[in-house]
């Protein structure tokens, strides 16, 4: 696990070399097929060389879910072991790891009715109003819920408007049991978090013009050609891939749409850093010169 611009592929690639493994990526973006220079998906030599589980499995108008993630996963998870192979996951999305290991709430269903209400009021009064709405009804959840994140918004409105109760609630009462795959196995669980964070900080900001200067834009305008995608799909809504989408609507310039992926790179590369600082059971370490031999000793002493 780490954030953003940490070294988790070439790491994974680096142990691909050395032990029996399968690379099963843990990235709610790069799941996208198409949404590769912004999602810094691994080139297809890369990815034909090292091959990655749960790569380019959906097409840029579908929608995915943590609960999905998590059967997906679980079934890379069983290929890997019959095929006598560790699975190695690797990705910075801190929530599918997080259902993954501890299960994923058993929330109630929402109406067709209540949907739609939710729907209509997003459209009447914007993104900011029903995130400050939702601030009202149920705090922590929203503190927990980038400002941005349409779905997980909605889907926290929703449960409230449908029970009554606040999801950050229900979800403390309803935890589901842990997949029983993952209750036998044992797991090694590793990140790293960048010690020189200015450095980091740096190095964000250039590959996201790198990214720009490998056809990003270009890119966006591709995908949003492909019928029932928009602006408004899941899969637009992501770091970079939303500012090229404002910026190609002409809401922005190319200076300020540079300006605000980068510092929402960077908002991104800190919430993760903040999930990994209160994980429990976790081995963290620094992108320095001794990574890989400090992993392999892990893997060898903990087979």
């Amino acid at each position: 696990m780490g954030p953003t611009c940490a070294g988790k592929t070439r790491l994974a690639m680096e142990l691909f070399n050395k032990f029996p493994i399968q690379i099963i990526s843990v990235d709610s973006v790069q799941i996208y097929k198409h949404l590769n220079v912004g999602s810094g998906k691994p080139s297809q030599e890369i990815l034909n060389e090292y091959p990655h589980s749960l790569i380019n499995i959906l097409e840029p108008n579908q929608s995915y879910s943590t609960a999905k993630f998590q059967v997906d996963c679980i079934e890379a998870i069983k290929s890997s072991l019959e095929g006598e192979k560790i699975p190695i996951l690797v990705g910075g999305t801190m929530m599918y790891f997080h259902h993954l290991i501890n299960g994923i709430s058993d929330l109630p269903e929402v109406k067709k009715i209540t949907r739609k209400e939710i729907e209509e009021e997003f459209y009447a009064n914007g993104i900011k109003k029903m995130y400050s709405y939702l601030k009202e009804i149920d705090l922590e959840a929203a503190n927990r819920i980038h400002p941005n994140d349409t779905q997980r918004i909605k889907r926290a409105i929703e449960i409230y408007r449908e029970t009554g109760k606040q999801m950050s609630i229900l979800q403390k009462e309803n935890i589901s049991k842990r997949h029983p795959l993952i209750e036998r196995s044992s797991i090694l669980q590793l990140s790293i978090i960048p010690k020189d964070l200015d450095a980091h900080r740096n190095l964000i900001a250039q590959r996201f013009q790198k990214m720009i200067k490998e056809g990003l834009v270009e890119e966006v305008e591709n995908i949003l050609k492909i019928p029932e995608v928009d602006h408004e799909s899941q899969s637009m809504k992501s770091v970079g891939y939303r500012q090229v989408c404002e910026f190609l609507r002409d809401e922005i310039d190319h200076d300020v749409m540079m300006e605000r992926a980068i510092n929402s790179t960077r908002q991104l590369s800190k919430r993760q850093i903040t999930w990994l600082k209160g994980w429990k059971n976790l081995i963290s370490m620094d992108n320095d010169a001794n990574l890989f031999l400090k992993v392999e000793d892990l893997i060898k002493r903990y087979k």
